[in-house]
Protein backbone atom coordinates (compact mmCIF):
# COMPACT_ATOMS: atom_id res chain seq x y z
CA UNK A 1 0.00 0.00 0.00
CA UNK A 2 1.00 3.44 -0.66
CA UNK A 3 2.07 6.00 1.61
CA UNK A 4 -0.31 9.00 0.90
CA UNK A 5 1.94 11.80 -0.61
CA UNK A 6 1.95 14.99 0.95
CA UNK A 7 0.05 18.09 -0.92
CA UNK A 8 2.59 20.69 -1.40
CA UNK A 9 1.46 23.97 -2.35
CA UNK A 10 3.98 27.01 -4.13
CA UNK A 11 4.01 29.29 -1.26
CA UNK A 12 4.60 26.74 0.92
CA UNK A 13 7.80 24.91 -0.84
CA UNK A 14 9.09 28.85 -1.38
CA UNK A 15 8.77 29.44 2.11
CA UNK A 16 10.40 26.20 3.20
CA UNK A 17 13.36 27.13 0.68
CA UNK A 18 14.19 30.74 1.50
CA UNK A 19 14.12 29.58 5.55
CA UNK A 20 16.70 26.77 4.51
CA UNK A 21 18.99 29.25 2.55
CA UNK A 22 18.35 31.60 5.58
CA UNK A 23 19.30 29.57 8.31
CA UNK A 24 22.21 28.26 5.83
CA UNK A 25 23.47 32.06 5.89
CA UNK A 26 22.96 32.03 9.97
CA UNK A 27 25.04 28.92 10.06
CA UNK A 28 27.69 30.63 8.10
CA UNK A 29 27.63 34.37 9.14
CA UNK A 30 25.93 33.81 12.83
CA UNK A 31 23.98 36.99 11.99
CA UNK A 32 20.44 36.87 13.17
CA UNK A 33 17.85 34.87 11.67
CA UNK A 34 15.47 37.80 10.85
CA UNK A 35 18.87 39.69 8.96
CA UNK A 36 20.09 36.53 7.09
CA UNK A 37 16.07 36.03 5.18
CA UNK A 38 16.22 39.77 4.87
CA UNK A 39 19.46 39.10 3.00
CA UNK A 40 18.23 36.13 0.94
CA UNK A 41 15.51 38.19 -0.03
CA UNK A 42 17.64 40.73 -2.20
CA UNK A 43 19.36 38.15 -3.72
CA UNK A 44 17.77 37.51 -7.45
CA UNK A 45 16.73 33.77 -6.28
CA UNK A 46 15.33 35.25 -3.46
CA UNK A 47 12.98 37.43 -5.62
CA UNK A 48 11.80 34.88 -7.67
CA UNK A 49 10.85 32.50 -4.36
CA UNK A 50 9.20 35.67 -2.71
CA UNK A 51 7.17 36.22 -6.36
CA UNK A 52 6.59 32.11 -6.00
CA UNK A 53 5.52 32.16 -2.59
CA UNK A 54 3.21 35.74 -2.93
CA UNK A 55 2.56 35.33 -6.69
CA UNK A 56 -0.21 33.82 -8.59
CA UNK A 57 0.52 30.30 -8.72
CA UNK A 58 1.08 30.52 -5.04
CA UNK A 59 -1.67 28.12 -4.55
CA UNK A 60 -0.93 25.34 -7.08
CA UNK A 61 0.60 22.11 -5.98
CA UNK A 62 4.06 22.28 -6.52
CA UNK A 63 3.96 18.97 -8.17
CA UNK A 64 1.57 20.10 -10.81
CA UNK A 65 3.21 23.17 -11.76
CA UNK A 66 6.70 21.40 -11.90
CA UNK A 67 4.79 18.94 -14.40
CA UNK A 68 3.32 22.30 -16.45
CA UNK A 69 7.15 23.88 -16.07
CA UNK A 70 8.55 20.59 -17.84
CA UNK A 71 5.90 20.54 -20.36
CA UNK A 72 6.75 24.11 -21.38
CA UNK A 73 10.53 23.93 -21.29
CA UNK A 74 10.04 20.87 -23.52
CA UNK A 75 7.78 22.91 -25.97
CA UNK A 76 9.97 26.00 -26.17
CA UNK A 77 13.28 23.71 -26.85
CA UNK A 78 11.48 22.03 -29.67
CA UNK A 79 10.52 26.02 -31.12
CA UNK A 80 13.94 26.80 -30.36
CA UNK A 81 15.27 23.75 -32.59
CA UNK A 82 13.09 24.40 -35.24
CA UNK A 83 14.34 28.47 -35.63
CA UNK A 84 17.90 27.33 -35.79
CA UNK A 85 17.48 24.81 -38.93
Amino acid sequence: MRKKQRVTEMAEMAEEVLKRQARDRVERSREPFEDALKAVLETKAGRQLEELRDGPHSGERAQEWQKNIRQERIEERHRDQGRAE
